[in-house]
């Protein structure tokens, strides 16, 4: 009797290793089923055989002996990879990529003699080529958050494959500049950036946002790493520029624009900016000198000539003030102030028509007639009404 005990024991011991061990291949059964309910579009079906599949494996992967065979894992990776495509099972497994991900980095841990390395490598690759497609679908639909999950699943499928997808992080970069999603955006373009993948039009993204939040301290720091990789890119001087503006630090300012204008003397932006800080610091004749410089190099450079049109204007302004406190009876001293202010006005008057040559502006045309108007120059007055009345 004793005998018989011990054997029905065995059997026992037997059949519940087997059934944990049959799990495995119970889990790889559904996930077949599945795979051919899709392929004939039986979508209520693949779910059903999904779910049953997942249950089976999360069983398999506690048990101590299937826990540790690579099999499991890889058959894991295959279950989730799969619910993770279909769209319906996505709030019931909201984790299946990451479930996907952890599993093939497992199966491949387990797999110490490399045999299936490369069924695990081309599981994960065809994973992120899924999650790329997935994010690109979902920023041309205008989904940017949504898109930035399925670029990141991408980013970090790579990473444990060993690789570095820079496309990824560009566009996760770009999917959140759109959505407003500014820190996200932030975070991603410097990941791209060192990374060096279009680098430079992510640094300066970087110092705009940041510049925009008045995080000018953060701002100057990655300028500084910027410019230090790519020290001639005007795009990166301007915009570290705008924070020394923007912070009120103009003696930096002046000091950094001094020194791109002598490294790029040909440049009439480097002029133009060292003029806007030289102006921003009273200094009016050194802005005048650095505006008509940059108009040597580029007649047609509108921001200087509308610049240096507006010193003149101010310029002359100033001058009428002053010269509207002369005492009444002091009639000659008035006139030559007058004079002298008109003098000063009639330099802006080119600089103007030159801005309103190259943009045409109603705000150009106002300054205009102000100007042929406390010059007298009724001809010219008469001109510039007519041009903003008829609406051209």
């Amino acid at each position: 009797m004793k005998r018989i005990f011990l054997t029905t024991s065995l059997f026992l011991l037997a059949f519940i290793i087997y059934g944990q061990g049959s799990k495995v291949n119970t889990a790889y059964a559904n996930y077949t089923h599945a795979a051919q309910d899709l392929a004939n579009n039986e979508i209520d079906k693949a779910v059903e055989s999904l779910n049953e599949a997942s249950v089976n494996i999360e069983a398999a992967i506690l048990h101590e002996k299937t826990m540790g065979k690579s099999k499991t894992w890889r058959y894991r990776g295959n279950i989730y990879s799969m619910i993770s495509g279909i769209e319906t099972m996505k709030e019931s497994h909201p984790d299946a990529i990451q479930k996907a991900m952890d599993s093939y980095s497992k199966a491949n841990e387990l797999d110490t003699k490399g045999t299936y390395s490369k069924e695990i490598t081309q599981a994960l690759g065809s994973l992120h080529d899924t999650e790329f497609i997935n994010g690109n679908d979902n920023f041309g639909s205008k989904n940017y958050a949504i898109a930035i999950e399925h670029y990141k699943n991408g980013i970090t499928i790579f990473e444990r494959m060993g690789l570095v997808d820079s496309v990824a992080y560009y566009n996760a970069a770009l999917a959140a500049d759109n959505g407003d999603l500014i820190d996200d955006a932030i975070e991603l373009y410097l990941g791209s950036a060192r990374i060096s993948y279009q680098a430079e039009y992510c640094y300066n993204r970087v110092i705009v946002h940041l510049n925009k939040q008045e995080k000018y301290e953060e701002a100057l720091v990655v300028a500084k790493e910027a410019r230090a990789v790519y020290p001639e890119n005007k795009e990166l001087i301007i915009s570290q520029l705008n924070v020394y503006l923007a912070a009120d630090m103009f003696v930096e300012a002046e000091l950094d624009m001094e020194s791109a204008a002598a490294e790029k003397p040909e440049d009439p932006t480097m002029w133009f900016a060292l003029g806007v800080v030289k102006d921003n610091l009273g200094k009016s004749e050194e802005a005048e000198v650095a505006y008509k410089t940059s108009l040597e190099k580029d007649p047609d450079y509108f921001n200087s000539s509308m610049n240096l049109a507006i010193l003149y204007f101010s310029r002359a302004s100033s001058m009428i003030e002053a010269a509207n406190e002369i005492p009444a009876k002091e009639f000659d001293k008035y006139n030559a102030a007058i004079e002298i202010a008109k003098a000063e006005l009639e330099k802006a008057i080119p600089y103007f028509e030159k801005a309103y040559e190259l943009r045409p502006n109603n705000n150009i045309l106002m300054d205009l007639k102000e100007a042929y108007g406390q010059l007298g120059d009724t001809e010219n007055y008469q001109r510039v009404k007519d041009i903003i009345e008829s609406g051209q």
